[in-house]
């Protein structure tokens, strides 16, 4: 539950960072967003369709290390809009987006908790990807 906290703590400080501004970012900020999902939803995909879920945190750890300085630099970018004005609407949905995205993979691994408990190897890796996870976030 912590590691959830910690995310959508992350997600909610990008959101309020995006509400101070004066000129409009909206489009930018929207591309982001959806590059942000699909980046969230094939970690989350490469665990669960995977033929085991230890082969599924291996491909979805690698898929994080490659993408993770390219999502991190766009999101620090994001973060740093804060002479912009974004719209109400825009805030929202980046809000939901981020939250909803941080929740899934920071749940990953209450659905695997029983084989987590058999498997100390394979909890280190699920745990060391949720933590890379929250990292690209802060």
């Amino acid at each position: 539950m912590n590691a959830i906290r910690k995310t959508l703590m992350v997600a909610v400080a990008a959101t309020i960072a995006l509400a101070e501004g004066a000129c409009s970012k909206d489009q930018e900020i929207l591309a982001f967003v959806g590059e942000f999902d699909a980046f969230s939803a094939a970690i989350v995909k490469d665990v669960k369709t995977a033929p085991s879920p230890s082969t599924g945190v291996d491909t979805a750890q690698k898929y994080l290390d490659e993408n993770r300085a390219a999502i991190r630099q766009k999101l620090q970018a994001i973060k740093s809009v804060r002479n912009f004005e974004v719209s109400e609407d825009t805030r929202k949905k980046v809000e939901a987006s981020l939250t909803s995205s941080a929740t899934a993979v920071a749940g990953l691994p209450l659905e695997y908790v029983s084989q987590m408990a058999r498997d100390a190897a394979f909890r280190s890796k699920m745990e060391k990807l949720v933590k890379d996870y929250q990292s690209v976030l802060e």
